[in-house]
């Protein structure tokens, strides 16, 4: 292919590439721009008390309450909800971010305490803990 085809093909090749960007861009779009999927789509609601793709959120909104708040088996729990009992299934990881509740769990491999004042009681093998709170106590079931 001799030099002056090639020059024109990229020659062309460049004007229609900028054409498509100026088209693109139109002035007439950026003043009115159109919603988009991600622009009109609402965020997702969090769900509390149930296990979901592995994760749950313990709380209760009902500051009155003494029913103990429960979960079956789940990879991790964050339990929210201060003065409160808890009765859970085999979960993986725990967060207690709650202060003064009682925690009952089936099985557990670690615990991460941000509260203060926490009971928990645990069936199997000890899990491991990180406390960062204060007066939380860990016990094996009797």
């Amino acid at each position: 292919m001799n030099t002056t085809l090639r020059r024109g093909l990229a020659a062309a090749s460049i004007a229609l590439v900028a054409a498509i960007g100026v088209t693109a861009c139109s002035p007439s779009e950026a003043k009115d721009p159109k919603p988009t999927a991600s622009s009109t789509t609402k965020a997702a609601e969090t769900v509390y008390n149930k296990c979901i793709d592995g994760a749950v959120q313990l709380w209760d909104e009902n500051a009155e309450s003494d029913e103990t708040i429960t979960t079956d088996d789940c990879a991790a729990a964050n339990l929210i909800s201060s003065d409160r009992t808890y009765a859970l299934g085999s979960v993986g990881t725990i967060t207690v971010e709650a202060s003064n509740a009682t925690i009952t769990v089936s099985s557990t491999k670690k615990v991460f305490f941000s509260g203060s004042n926490n009971t928990l009681t645990y069936n199997g093998e000890a899990p491991e803990v990180d406390d960062q709170g204060k007066g939380n106590t860990i016990t094996p079931a009797g």
